[in-house]
This record gives structure tokens, sequence and C-alpha cells, in this order.
């Protein structure tokens, strides 16, 4: 009876995944220990899978997935932890503002119902974005809010992450908000501008500034020189 029992999910080994750090950044390579536990019955292992997932307004998106092989068997009651490190891609988005991040695990156990585990995770900046914050903060903005946008004008990822600032007392006649799209890639930061001006401004010049945006791309991860085009891109759309 306990061999059918498990064949069909009951009694059957649980897992649980334990993060290295209490928060990660993209671009890392992150430990991971998978506590394992044995059901009611002997089963056999045949491999360890996650999926990294995030969600912003509804929407959820797959960031990676990440496979182990390596077959083994958990005795009944048994406890053992499987060391496994991951590497959280660069167009992983932070946590700041609104978006969530976890950690799907899962186990490859034949005929059975697949015991998984879901960890909520922190991502921190990384070293592009986080001068970004410095350049914006340096300039009297104050970050207000984030949020993911699909980009099928991109072909090599599915979203991008929107970065939304209010002006302090420097651009508070001009600036209703600061948006700035950001897409991390390994090497550099691939930036989108937005200017949302006072209605006074776009209405004495006869533009919407919502639609007023600047690529760039950003190769050092410097506050100043990203400050000075944040600047010069005010200038230009005010």
């Amino acid at each position: 009876m306990k061999r059918l029992l498990s064949s069909i999910g009951i009694g059957a080994a649980t897992v649980d995944t334990v993060l290295s750090q209490a928060a990660v950044r993209p671009g890392e390579q992150v430990e991971l220990a998978v506590d394992l536990a044995g059901g009611d019955v002997a089963q056999r292992i045949d491999g360890l899978y996650f999926t990294l997932k995030a969600e912003s307004g509804g929407d959820e998106w797959v960031v990676d997935r990440y496979s182990f092989d390596g077959s083994f068997v958990i005795e009944p009651g048994e406890e053992r932890t499987e060391p496994v490190s991951i590497f959280v891609p660069s167009w992983t988005p932070i946590t700041r503002g609104g978006p969530r991040v976890w950690l799907e695990t899962g186990l490859e156990i034949d005929w059975a119902v697949d015991p998984t585990d879901t960890d909520d995770v922190v991502v921190e900046p990384g070293p592009y974005v986080a001068a970004l914050f410095e350049a914006a903060a340096d300039l009297g903005f104050e970050f207000a809010s984030s949020t993911m946008e699909e980009t099928p004008w991109l072909d090599d990822r599915p979203f991008a992450q929107r970065l939304v600032f209010t002006p302090g007392e420097r651009f508070e006649r001009q600036v209703e908000a600061l948006v700035l799209t950001t897409i991390p890639r390994d090497d550099d930061l691939r930036l989108y501008i937005q200017v949302d001006t006072r209605d006074q401004v776009a209405d004495a010049v006869g533009q919407d500034f919502n639609e007023q945006e600047l690529s760039v791309t950003v190769t050092y991860a410097n506050p100043e020189m990203i400050a000075r085009r944040i600047t010069s891109t005010i200038d230009e759309f005010t």
C-alpha cells in the first residue's frame, strides 16, 4: 500500500531550498543548499530543477531555468542536503519598489507528484543600476516605484524594468517624473531616459513630452557621468 501511495504523491519526499545570502545581485553565482526529507517510503530522485521567476502588475515572467542531473535514493525519514549553485542573469529585475522575484525548486521523481518549494528572493542592483540610483539621488530625484514591461522590440529578453523618480527642488519646476528603463547586460547598461514635464512647459513648446525618450548605452558604472547624461537629456527636452 505504501508503494502505491508514493506513486501518486502521498507520503513523498519534501524539499526546501536555502540561499547562502540575504540578497543576490544580477551577474552573481549564488550558492544554494537544497534540504531534502524522505517520506514514508524510499524514493529515487533523478534530479533537481529550478525556475527563477518575476512578477509585476499581475504579469509573470520566467527569468531563467536550471536543472541538475544525478540520481540517488532517499530513504524513509532520511534528511540530506544537496549543495548547488546558480547564476543570476544580468537581466534579473531588482525587487526595490514593486517587482517580486522568487525561485521554484522541484524534484524529478518518476510516477509521482513532484515536491516543489517556492522561496522569494531579494535582488539588489548590480553595479550599473546602483550607479544609476546614485546619480539620480545626486540630482535630487527620489525613487518612487518600479514596474516591468514586455519588450517585443528586444530579441534577447522578454522584459525590461522601468524605474520612476520624482524631482527634488532643482528640477521640480520642469519635471513631473523621470522614468529610466533599464536593460542591464553583461558588460554595459542599455538605458532609456524618459522625461515627463510639467503641463505648462509642454503647452509652451507644443510637444507631448510623454513621448520624448532617449536611448543611451552606459559603459561605466560612474554616477557622475550618468548624472551628466540625465541632466543634458532634461535640458534638451525642456
